[in-house]
């Protein structure tokens, strides 16, 4: 999920944003559309970085404290953690729900705020916005291009709350984030149980932690 991770970053930081969707209610509910929400997070990530920027190189846990308090809030981890664990999830107790949450998100936050130092000035394009209204969901579609080599397809796919539009998957280049982690979560729930995978991530966590790199 490295690479995965580092293109997620350098599309929440793009700076110049080439053809944006236009960010009318299209949906008629009165909620930032789906298409603005991806493209106002973008541009609070990058007014925060900016208005921080010596105090993160001074602690560059401050990044982190960015990524969990504008980026995911607009994820759905109730509904990406069933998704994440299939039939595991119905099989959990209320109590290994929540340990799950807590750790998932907590990788996360870790994962994104490391890729956000490999970021190098990408644009981002925001192409037409693929709306379901009947079902309430909506894939907003984005092009990271690059000096080198041609662009990098990323989309969000994202339905509606009550609290608003959230994110549930993310596709990279054709693959999908809450896919490739319910296969490698799912082999290891598998061959030693839930469990074991939580223990294994609130130890990636505070390892990564302990060496400045996690998210508290």
């Amino acid at each position: 999920m490295r690479t995965i991770a580092g293109r997620l970053a350098a599309l929440l930081l793009g700076v110049a944003v080439a053809g944006a969707a236009t960010a009318a209610d299209t949906t008629g509910d009165g909620m930032t559309p789906p298409d603005a929400l991806v493209e106002e997070t973008t541009e609070q990530v990058l007014e925060l970085l900016e208005e921080r920027q010596a105090e993160i190189e001074q602690d560059p846990g401050i990044v982190f404290e960015i990524v969990r308090e504008v980026v995911l809030p607009h994820f759905d981890f109730p509904l990406i953690s069933r998704f994440v664990l299939g039939r595991h999830w119905r099989e959990a107790s209320p109590e290994q729900r929540e340990r799950f949450m807590e750790e998932f998100r907590t990788l996360l936050i870790r994962t994104y705020g490391t890729s956000l130092a490999e970021y190098s000035g990408q644009e981002v394009e925001y192409l037409p916005m693929k709306a379901d209204p009947e079902s309430g969901r909506v894939v907003v579609r984005t092009e990271i291009q690059q000096a080198q080599g041609p662009a990098i397809p990323i989309a969000y796919r994202l339905h509606r709350t009550d609290e608003g539009w959230k994110v549930f998957d993310v596709i990279v280049e054709g693959a999908s984030y809450v896919q490739t982690y319910r296969s490698e979560y799912g082999s290891l729930i598998a061959s030693r149980g839930l469990d074991a995978l939580i223990e294994s991530l609130a130890e990636k966590n505070a390892r990564k932690t302990q060496q400045g790199g996690g998210a508290s």
